[in-house]
């Protein structure tokens, strides 16, 4: 597969709000507030260009009356909160995405466990976690499956027809994704590899094969449900959260609209510094969606309440992804309110964040930084060193801690993969390739010519 461009609905739509609750079983009250009456006064307060709203979370249930013969409902939901949503939106004339869980869907996985990953051991794999391989519940999907035709693309569809959506935000896609050993991906590894068994566990023979298949399969998913989405309705718009974006280097080749990630709730800033660095090579409209709360000791824990940032450590946040060109979002989840009520205070410190950003849109908006010192992330090396988590099983420490250095003392920093790098070497006075021990044949013999050229390199870890 090319690189495939990307599409937006144009520069004036440059803040977003992210509302979404990950409608569960047994809700009941989702969408009792979600009403023009409401939303409409709130939304205009935040400033929002466009918005983002719950439709399918984690859990699986739907926080609308889907139709969708394998749909999973609420049994005791009482009102439709995307028909409010949409009619609030459509008042204001904005832009509607709906948020919804791709590979991470519990309910399916309990209706349907012969659509669900199955780990190395025959065993279910339970909720998405970095590089384990336990068993679990049947809850994550397997790209292969039948879930895509039967549940995914069929809803996402209805969506269109019925709400006229806007568009797609997937959530618990690439890093809900790891190597599934069904019956279904081993026989066509084999067909493509010639390799009769995949691996168990990382570092055993023929892994990166094995983890390559599990990411062209992940790519080819998606392109599945955006060519669906594109077909029946050329305009609506489709992203992956966090497909191409640092942990996923390498040619854009998924047909995504755009890129999109949100980024962590208590160390978003210094995740942004290279998530912005990354994403603004990938040729792609993009934004950064900041969590409006933190909790500061761990998620879940009782002693670690989620809380609402503070209006400057979120402006903070902002700063760093707006001076690389990007758009932005802010995340909203007002944790125990669940009947699609905006809270006045929070949208008012959202308001501020709005008026912090706009005014330095025209400044930063499709920026372009001025080639200083590229640092490589190399995709073949990363395919060559992953865990089994498809997101979480990169490991980003290296190049981090040379774009911190550097950062740190004032120099200016791209991080380019090699297929942004490669025609782009000549741009750069100086490359770092940060414990890059497994490039490839291409990006050896290009950096050998450019430092007999004058190019200056620095290698590290490399023995």
């Amino acid at each position: 597969m090319n690189p495939t461009p990307g599409r937006w609905h144009g520069n004036q739509f440059y803040f977003g709000l992210h509302y979404d609750l990950h409608a569960g079983k047994e809700d009941t009250e989702l969408g009792l507030r979600a009403v023009p009456a409401e939303l409409v006064p709130l939304l205009m307060l935040s400033g929002a260009d466009f918005v983002q709203t719950d439709c399918k979370g984690h859990p699986g249930y739907t926080s609308w009356f889907s139709q969708a013969a394998e749909a999973s409902i609420p049994p005791k939901l009482q009102a439709d909160a995307l028909q409010g949503w949409r009619a609030a939106t459509q008042q204001l004339n904005l832009p509607l995405h709906c948020h919804y869980s791709g590979i991470w869907d519990k309910a399916a996985g309990e209706k349907h466990p012969e659509w669900t990953l199955i780990g190395p051991g025959g065993d279910y794999t339970g909720p998405p976690s970095p590089d384990s391989a336990t068993a679990g519940k049947p809850e994550r999907m397997c790209p292969r499956s039948d879930y895509l035709d039967r549940l995914m693309i069929p809803q996402m569809l209805e969506l269109v027809d019925r709400y006229n959506v806007n568009g797609f935000w997937i959530d618990g896609d690439l890093w809900a994704s790891e190597p599934c050993y069904c019956p279904r991906c081993r026989a066509e590894f084999t067909r493509r590899t010639g390799i009769p068994e995949p691996p168990k566990e990382p570092g055993e023979p023929n892994w990166p094969q094995w983890v390559s298949f599990a990411l062209d399969s992940f790519y080819e998913y998606v392109a599945r449900y955006c060519d669906a989405v594109h077909k029946h309705s050329p305009g609506v718009l489709v992203c992956s959260n966090w497909l191409q974006t640092f942990r996923n280097p390498g040619p854009p080749v998924a047909p995504t609209d755009w890129i999109s990630g949100d980024n962590a709730w208590i160390w978003g800033m210094d995740g942004s510094r290279c998530e912005a660095r990354f994403i603004s090579t990938r040729g792609k409209h993009w934004d950064i969606m900041l969590w409006g709360f933190f909790c500061s000791h761990g998620m879940g824990l009782p002693d670690s309440p989620w809380t609402f940032k503070p209006v400057q450590m979120l402006q903070q946040e902002a700063a760093v992804t707006l001076a690389l060109g990007c758009a932005l979002q802010v995340y909203e989840h007002p944790e125990s309110v669940r009947s699609g009520q905006l809270i006045h205070w929070r949208i008012e410190r959202i308001r501020q964040v709005n008026q912090f950003v706009k005014a330095r849109q025209e400044l930063c908006q499709d920026t372009e930084t001025i080639p200083q010192i590229a640092v490589l992330h190399s995709e073949h090396h990363t395919r060559q060193n992953m865990g089994r988590n498809l997101m979480w099983g990169v490991d980003p420490a290296p190049v981090q801690g040379a774009v911190y250095s550097l950062l740190e003392n004032h120099y200016n920093v791209d991080i380019l993969d090699e297929w942004a790098l490669l025609p782009r070497l000549k741009d750069f006075p100086v490359v770092v390739s940060p414990e890059q021990n497994d490039l490839s044949a291409e990006m050896v013999s290009a950096l050998k010519e450019y430092t007999e050229q004058g190019g200056k390199l620095l290698l590290s870890g490399t023995g």
